[in-house]
């Protein structure tokens, strides 16, 4: 498989963060209240241009030419003033709202993910991708750990009328 990705779909971006969303409610794992991804809550200065959709092209042979689907969505920002006042604009590039869909889950396409954050950093002269993910997960926290990236610290944060513990973690290059 292959992958792309689209800066310039919010409308596709907003439908896989939200079904990631109402998956994990459902399940009893609620990370995002899905009424809370909206447009004006997501997209604003720091972040438009920067919400990405992963789109994932079958390499079969002999298959017939299938369109590619979308299989995950992301923001990766230059600067985040609520999760990341203190970080200097274009030091690090900021991965936000990772949302991988479940058709596509278990298919390791974190390590495309990374690969193209990586890079799209090489190109600004960045070599730090940090992220933060809910300190309430051990699971995901050991995720972040054993795909390269290292703790730094942990902090409460107020976004969208939600209160969450954050640990964060950073990746140098």
């Amino acid at each position: 498989m292959t992958y792309t990705f689209r800066n310039d779909q919010p409308e596709v971006f907003l439908h896989i963060v939200r079904e990631v969303a109402q998956w994990l409610v459902d399940g009893g794992q609620v990370l995002w209240e899905p009424g809370t991804l909206t447009a004006d809550n997501l997209f604003d200065r720091y972040t438009r241009h920067n919400c990405y959709v992963m789109y994932a092209h079958q390499d079969d042979a002999g298959s017939t030419s299938r369109s590619p689907e979308p299989a995950g969505a992301f923001i990766l920002q230059w600067e985040s003033p609520i999760y990341y006042p203190d970080l200097p604009a274009n030091t690090a590039g900021i991965i936000h709202k990772l949302a991988i869909r479940r058709s596509f889950a278990g298919q390791n396409l974190f390590q495309p993910i990374l690969d193209f954050c990586k890079e799209t950093c090489l190109e600004r002269g960045i070599h730090e991708i940090q992220l933060e993910t809910d300190a309430t997960r051990p699971a995901l926290m050991r995720f972040y750990e054993r795909n390269g990236f290292t703790p730094l610290y942990q902090k409460q944060i107020h976004e969208f009328g939600q209160d969450f513990r954050c640990q964060y973690y950073a990746m140098r290059f």
